[in-house]
């Protein structure tokens, strides 16, 4: 396993996590959601990525993929997911998983957490990237 940090955030990795500050504002006072909408428009982002080789063919992956972003936070697309990450996990993050074929039988799926940062960091795109690796690394054993 390697890692390897990426700074460039994309806009649907931007708005789904807009999406997601909104609606946690949103259910703690009505109308709290516009000011983290706007907030979260304007802070940083804390973007990993990190790489994981599968010894399974690329459906099976794909299969164990699905199973996994199932079972930890809402899939927004095939390989994307919104999950709570950081303090409590109330921070929304988004994880997406990119499959490679590398070998016969091998599989490096790269995982990627993106989520916004205020002035104390948490780490929650990255504890995000690492709950979603534990997760694929634990169900490829069982």
């Amino acid at each position: 396993m390697f890692y390897c940090l990426v700074m460039s955030l994309t806009p649907v990795e931007n708005e789904l996590l807009v999406a997601g500050l909104f609606a946690l504002g949103e259910s703690t006072k009505r109308g709290a959601g516009w000011g983290a909408r706007f907030a979260a428009r304007r802070i940083r982002a804390d973007i990993f990525e990190t790489a994981v080789e599968l010894p399974l063919s690329l459906p099976a992956a794909r299969e164990l993929v699905g199973r996994t972003l199932d079972a930890v936070g809402a899939r927004t697309a095939e390989a994307q997911a919104v999950l709570g990450s950081g303090a409590l996990n109330l921070n929304p993050a988004v994880v997406t998983v990119v499959l490679r074929d590398r070998a016969e039988g091998v599989v490096v799926a790269t995982v990627r957490g993106v989520a916004k940062e205020g002035l104390i960091p948490q780490r929650a795109g990255r504890k995000a990237a690492r709950r979603v690796v534990e997760h694929l690394i634990g169900s490829r054993l069982r």
